[in-house]
């Protein structure tokens, strides 16, 4: 997991690959409509909007694809877990590469996402997202989902 300033991007992705990506994600916004967006082998941009909630019942993982993720309007509390605090409820769907759990222990650590930060999360990375900071409120929010071999 890494929690950072989108522009400090280049100090994690260092294939030229990843210049591309993060230079086509300036054309999103909070304007742009809800949809996934699938123009390329190695990655697509899934844009969102949702409430935020009081008590989140989504934790979730993946183990093809990697997470970056930025809220562009709102702010969302995400809780982050390890395996050993989390039961699985649904089994690995490799069609939607997720797998979901309900915890058993307390999330490891917690952040806060607002506009401007970047949270990535890799596959091992057990995330609680939807989570409201100080009351629900709607976000809006892009998820650039990543092959995960492009890490190796």
């Amino acid at each position: 997991m890494i929690i950072d300033k989108i522009e400090n991007w280049p100090l994690y992705f260092k294939k030229p690959l990843f210049a591309e990506l993060f230079k086509e994600l300036e054309n999103y916004s909070k304007d742009t409509t809800n949809g996934v967006y699938k123009d390329h082998d190695n990655y697509y941009f899934k844009v969102m909007s949702y409430d935020t909630k009081e008590n989140s019942t989504v934790i979730e993982s993946h183990r093809k694809e990697v997470d970056i993720q930025i809220v562009y309007s709102g702010a969302e509390h995400i809780k982050i877990y390890d395996a050993a605090s989390v039961e699985i409820i649904e089994a690995y769907d490799a069609e939607t590469d997720c797998q979901f759990y309900k915890p058993v222990a307390p999330a490891f650590t917690e952040v806060t996402l607002r506009p401007g930060f970047m949270a990535i999360f890799f596959p091992n990375d057990i995330h609680h997202p939807q989570f409201a900071v100080n009351k629900p409120e709607t976000i809006k929010k892009i998820v650039v989902k990543v092959d995960e071999k492009l890490f190796s």
